[in-house]
């Protein structure tokens, strides 16, 4: 409309390569349904909005079923695949910067009618363009059959990546957020992505912080800091500090020893119970505070 074709920006046509054993992870099929979306837009587009067509391209996770073997086998190597992938299709790939998102698990994904199956893997890649400026970082989802690439996605503006199909919801890692990092982890090049561990579990940050507990017994409050990560436990006097020894905690209780007195507090239900002697014993409750009062 109002004139000639423009390059429209966005999507990202991938065109078969010309060596021999590389094969284009969209396929000459997929570039045609592609061109047909586009070609549609711009009718629209002369149409004056007439004709109806979606602000974006998105992929769905396939609702048919398929035959394990369909899959392949798992990509053990997954990381080695995709750095050679990424260095064959990025032009400036030394400088790329990447972030794994997921592990491979098996998904059937439906991209404009056709059914790709295999082990899906999600990076974030952030790379220079023709005038080494970073573009920013986008979300790549990769689906690996057999050991190779049998598609390859990634957000481009007319195509998107929806967040269901690369993050995996799990309340066990799910943490507060005052407990995010200040700074951002160390960031990945492609040619370093094959000599990492993306997976490595890193230490909670929420278990490093001391627990400030406020027992009662009778009419005397006395207050204890607990860090499971230092494997400490101290009860606060006045403005000093004394240390129990032989700390012993579980999911349910904690111990702790000092001078000639036990204490062992039970974290869920808050009671306590002080232990001198065998014919001394108190009992008394404790509030479990996440943090000082002030």
């Amino acid at each position: 409309p109002g004139g000639g074709i423009g390059r429209r920006k966005g999507l990202k046509i991938p065109r078969e390569q010309s060596r021999a054993g590389s094969t284009p992870a969209l396929g000459k099929n997929m570039n045609k349904k592609i061109i047909i979306v586009l070609l549609s837009i711009y009718l629209a587009g002369c149409a004056k909005g007439i004709i109806p067509v979606p602000g974006t391209i998105m992929p769905e996770r396939s609702d048919k079923t398929f035959s394990p073997e369909s899959y392949g086998k798992h990509p053990d190597n997954y990381q080695k695949i995709l750095k050679k992938f990424l260095q064959e299709k990025i032009t400036n790939h030394s400088d790329a910067m990447v972030d794994f998102i997921n592990k491979p698990s098996q998904m059937a994904i439906n991209q404009l009618g056709d059914e790709f199956t295999g082990y899906r893997v999600c990076l974030s890649v952030n790379a220079k363009n023709r005038k080494s400026v970073y573009t920013g970082y986008k979300t790549h989802l990769f689906i690996i059959n057999d050991g190779k690439v049998i598609l390859h996605l990634f957000d481009s503006g007319l195509l998107k990546i929806p967040f269901e199909l690369c993050v995996d919801r799990d309340e066990s890692k799910t943490i507060y957020l005052d407990d995010i990092d200040d700074m951002p982890d160390k960031e990945i090049t492609i040619d370093e992505m094959d000599k990492i561990d993306p997976h490595k579990e890193k230490t909670n940050k929420r278990l490093m912080k001391n627990i400030y507990i406020l027992c009662k017994f009778n009419d005397i409050e006395r207050t204890f800091v607990f860090n499971e990560y230092a494997m400490s436990l101290s009860e606060s006097i006045g403005i000093d500090e004394a240390e129990f020894n032989n700390i012993k905690f579980s999911t349910t209780h904690i111990f702790g020893l000092r001078l000639n007195e036990e204490i062992l507090i039970n974290r869920i239900s808050g009671s306590v119970t002080s232990t001198k002697s065998t014919t001394s014993i108190e009992t008394g409750s404790c509030e479990l505070l996440n943090s000082k009062k002030f």
